[in-house]
C-alpha cells in the first residue's frame, strides 16, 4: 500500500482545534507514540527507494513494526506494518540487516477520518505541533493529485500552505540535535 502524506506547523493548536470540532471532526483521545528509526548507514533523508524500519510503542504497551520505502521522496511511502511480538529479537534483525539507528522520538497523537482521509494532530516533544492529512493509495496513484485532495481539506481547516513540511518528524528532529550542537 502507498502512503501519501502532507504535513504543516501549526502555530495556534487551540484554532485548529475550533476549526476541526466546527468542521465536525472528532479527534481521538491522544495516543502517545515512541518511535524508534532505523536507517541505512550513508542512505539520504527521504531519498527516492530508501528504506527506512521504525518500531512504534503505542502507549506504552502495543508495539508495531513499520517498513517504509520511499516512492518518490520526502512523504510518499510504501509502508508496510505488523506487530512485534519480540521487540529484542526484532532489533538484533534489524541490525544484522546492517540497519543503524536514525532517530528516537515521542510524540502525542490524536486521529480522526474526514471525507476519507486521515488526520493526525501531532505535539511532538522539542518539535511543537503539526497536523497531517494522508491517504492510502495504490502504487500507481497520481500523487500530485491526492496531496492537492489532502490540501483541499487542510485549506478548509484554515491550514495555510506556506506552512507545509516536507519531512518527517525523525528528519526534522535529526536535524535540530544537529543545530544545537554547532552552537
Amino acid at each position: 500500500m502507498r502512503e501519501i502524506e502532507i504535513k504543516a506547523k501549526v502555530s495556534d493548536k487551540q484554532s485548529l482545534l475550533t476549526a476541526l470540532q466546527n468542521a465536525g471532526v472528532i479527534l481521538s483521545a491522544p495516543i502517545k507514540q515512541h518511535d524508534v528509526v532505523y536507517g541505512q548507514k550513508g542512505i539520504a533523508d527521504n531519498a527516492p527507494g530508501s528504506i527506512w524500519l521504525r518500531i512504534r510503542t503505542e502507549n506504552d504497551t502495543k508495539k508495531i513494526f513499520t517498513l517504509k520505502q520511499q516512492h518518490t521522496g520526502g512523504l510518499d511511502s510504501i509502508e508496510h506494518e505488523t506487530a512485534i511480538t519480540d521487540e529484542k529479537e526484532l532489533e538484533t534483525i534489524i541490525n544484522i540487516l546492517g540497519f543503524g539507528l536514525h532517530s528516537d522520538l515521542t510524540k502525542y497523537r490524536q486521529k480522526a477520518m474526514y471525507n476519507g482521509i486521515e488526520l493526525c494532530v501531532d505535539e511532538v516533544t522539542e518539535l511543537g505541533v503539526f497536523i497531517e492529512a494522508e491517504k492510502l493509495t495504490d502504487l500507481e496513484a497520481d500523487g500530485a493529485s491526492v496531496v492537492e485532495e489532502l490540501w483541499v481539506v487542510l485549506e478548509s481547516l484554515g491550514v495555510n500552505r506556506a506552512d507545509e513540511v516536507f519531512e518527517g518528524y525523525d528528519v526534522l528532529m535529526n536535524r535540530r540535535l544537529a543545530e544545537s550542537q554547532q552552537k
